[in-house]
């Protein structure tokens, strides 16, 4: 497998985790977005896999979730 399928593998599972934990908490997209600082396209392109999350992004959602950063890569 090469370094790019690898990477698209996790970005895959990234973008599921975040939709997932977006849900637990109960939240839509707009709300989301309106917690971390982004609009709610921005946070429907990263749910599907159209964007990838700065990491500036990734810590804001983590604070969003009430998880530590490393959770979200629990995929």
């Amino acid at each position: 497998m090469s370094q790019t399928d690898s990477f698209q593998i996790f970005r895959e599972r990234l973008r599921w985790r975040i939709r997932a934990l977006r849900h637990e908490c109960g939240y839509s997209q707009e709300q989301l977005g309106e917690l971390i600082g982004l609009d709610r396209v921005s946070i429907g392109y990263i749910e599907q896999g159209r964007r990838t999350p700065s990491l500036q992004t990734l810590f804001n959602l983590a604070i969003a979730f009430g998880i530590d950063i490393s959770d979200l890569f629990d995929c």
